[in-house]
């Protein structure tokens, strides 16, 4: 109880030092309910099973507090219809069992403790194995920490079903668990704003804050990962650089069904020089725009080089798939509202059999972006 009422006193603090994360009063609820609810079987002196069918439907909100608050964390409507299957399933299985066979008998207890499993199972299923906008190990820990709650559950079940309980198995086991699995959950709960901080600043390390393009920082770890080839993860995932900073070492050749387009906007300086340059900022925002509505992630990766030079990155692309492609972008953004007439150039190319350095496919397209500028430019050369 002690416990819960610390960790309790974490989340309020934390959410007051940022009130807009509203999940961590979910959690603070969860463990002020749970706090609550062992206080109230401690202090109650005639128990009915209304009451204790209470108390064993509020056991299992505590749990699903954890899970409601892990939902508005990735900005999702905390609560769904189906998160009260656990609630009532605790609360009518003591009363149930209770009214039949005595309040506080062990039928009772086995019905109020089914109820919790489900709860356990439930929450800790989604948060250790769901669906997640991104990866995050506090919130496996977290799920792991209260799947681990279930065998000691199974255990004073049985216990109680086979009557080898001289005590309330039902509430021995759990505390005992609680010794070792409570700090671990509400540590795991912790750590997930941290790790998307970290993801955030991950992410803005690798992303050119006018466009959204990556930068070359985050070009060199796509190339890692084309060479790499690994099973389909989220992209910042699959992107990850060294501990110690370094690139990532990695050996083998780029599929071969790889291609790169250059491009560039034309007379760009000109565009500076007499419209200003938050114009020209504008066309480049633009310009990263339309080419990723055109071929967004994970189809193609579009990479902001310096300047006014990008350079677009397509997995299982031929070179005629991205000739095509560099038309449509060249002839999309005539059609941009609210700036100046401006045109770009592109340059194509395609990786070639045993090439492991993307650097490379990216120097002959920039060369035909150049024979595309030499040929009248507003045009794609290959």
């Amino acid at each position: 109880m002690l416990a819960s009422l610390a960790f309790c006193g974490v989340f309020v603090c934390l959410w007051v030092g940022q009130r807009e994360e509203r999940y961590y009063l979910h959690w603070a609820a969860g463990s002020l309910i749970y706090a609550a609810t062992i206080l109230a079987f401690n202090h109650i002196s005639a128990h009915t099973p209304l009451q204790d069918g209470l108390l064993y439907a509020l056991l299992s909100a505590s749990t699903v507090a954890v899970l409601t608050g892990a939902r508005r964390f990735d900005g999702l409507p905390p609560f769904q219809p189906w998160l009260l299957l656990p609630i009532l399933c605790s609360g009518l299985g003591y009363m149930g069992l209770a009214l039949a066979y005595g309040s506080d008998s062990a039928p009772g207890r086995i019905g109020g403790t089914c109820g919790s499993v489900l709860a356990m199972s439930l929450v800790g299923g989604v948060l250790a194995f769901g669906p997640a906008p991104q990866p995050s190990r506090g919130r496996r820990i977290a799920g792991a920490a209260l799947l681990a709650y279930i065998p000691g559950f199974l255990v004073a079940i049985a216990a109680e079903a086979f009557g080898y309980a001289a005590v309330n198995m039902a509430a021995v086991i759990p505390l005992v668990s609680d010794q070792l699995l409570l700090a671990v959950l509400n540590l795991g709960l912790i750590a997930m704003p941290g790790e998307r901080a970290q993801a955030i600043l991950r992410e803005a390390a690798l992303r050119d804050p006018l466009t959204g393009a990556w930068n070359r920082a985050g070009l060199r770890l796509i190339g890692a990962r084309l060479v790499a080839r690994r099973p389909e993860r989220r992209l910042l995932d699959r992107l990850r650089t060294r501990r110690d900073g370094g690139e990532p070492q990695v050996r083998g050749a780029l599929g071969q069904a790889t291609a790169v387009i250059a491009f560039d906007v034309d007379h760009f300086k000109a565009i500076n020089d007499d419209h200003g340059h938050g114009v020209g900022d504008r066309v480049l925002a633009a310009l990263a725009a339309e080419a990723r509505n055109l071929a967004p992630e994970p189809e193609a990766f579009l990479v902001r080089l310096g300047g006014d030079e990008f350079a677009m990155v397509l997995p299982d692309k031929s070179l005629a798939e991205a000739r095509w492609l560099a038309d449509e972008i060249r002839r999309t953004i005539r059609l941009t509202p609210d700036l100046p007439v401006w045109t770009i150039s592109l340059g194509v190319a395609a990786v070639e059999p045993g090439e492991t350095d993307l650097s490379t496919v990216i120097e002959r397209a920039d060369r035909s972006l150049y024979r595309a500028k030499a040929e009248g430019r507003d045009r794609a050369a290959a």
